[in-house]
């Protein structure tokens, strides 16, 4: 089965987010050049670091639920973007209350393999 959605229908992405220097950067410019809009963005690792493996199935799984709850929580201790990051609308500070019909999860490895995970609220 074929499923396409538009970009404008994701309303928040957990990015890969390991605060990399070179690796945030080209993350949120490719985010902004997909969704040609400042998408709502935040990063689970500042709460649970790098778990490698797991890193996937964690932040998939965190980020339905928050999905499920209209709440995304803020990528912690981000006080200032970096002026060389993607225009997005970055989570930070407080969480924040919203409702979206569709997610993004961004997961990188090393050896290029990447994978951006779409979900869609069960109603």
């Amino acid at each position: 089965m074929e499923c396409s959605i538009s970009p404008d229908a994701v309303g928040y992405v957990n990015g890969h987010g390991t605060a990399t220097e070179h690796g945030d950067i080209a993350e949120t410019h490719a985010t902004a050049a997909v969704f040609g809009r400042p998408v709502p963005i935040s990063s689970l690792k500042s709460y649970i670091g790098h778990t490698l493996g797991a890193c996937g199935a964690l932040e998939a799984w965190l980020s339905i639920e928050m999905m499920n709850h209209d709440w995304y929580a803020p990528t912690i201790n981000l006080e200032n973007v970096d002026e060389r990051c993607g225009p997005l609308d970055y989570i930070r500070g407080e969480g924040r209350r919203m409702t979206h019909e569709y997610v993004m999860s961004n997961n990188f490895a090393f050896g290029g393999i990447n994978t951006s995970l779409i979900f869609r609220r069960v109603v």
